[in-house]
């Protein structure tokens, strides 16, 4: 924070997220609650779309926030396959797994990179503003 205590990194109308679910609930939801914070929203509902969206969108997405499982590959998968190209972008998984039970399964999530469902609105607003400015 600064010292007028507003909060440092990146404001939310130069932040671009693409949001990756196949739940229509959880996607509408995340879009209208970072939309409603200012930040500009683009969703997929599978890791082939979120991939053509990236490549459509040339480098302007600043945080893809993904479901860990979803049809058509993992959320794993999909963050592999961003950083190698496109480095700058950061990850943020969502999961109702727990961090443990996904090291169980071999998916390893850096730790403060997990937004564990059900989440309040509050949780994903703080969590992705901390993604940002990480």
């Amino acid at each position: 924070m600064t010292a007028s205590g507003s909060p440092t990194g990146p404001r939310p109308a130069d932040s671009t997220i693409l949001v990756v679910d196949d739940d229509p609930a959880i996607l509408t939801l995340v879009e209208r609650s970072l939309r409603a914070q200012g930040y500009r929203v683009w969703t997929a509902t599978r890791a082939a779309d979120a991939r053509n969206l990236l490549a459509e969108l040339a480098g302007a997405v600043d945080l893809v926030l993904t479901d860990i499982e979803m049809p058509g590959g993992l959320g794993s998968e999909l963050a592999r396959q961003i950083r190698s190209k496109q480095r700058w972008v950061r990850v943020l998984f969502m999961s109702s797994y727990s961090r443990e039970d996904l090291l169980k399964q071999g998916v390893d999530v850096p730790e403060g990179q997990l937004l564990n469902k059900p989440f309040v609105v509050s949780r994903l607003v703080d969590t992705v503003r901390t993604a940002l400015s990480g």
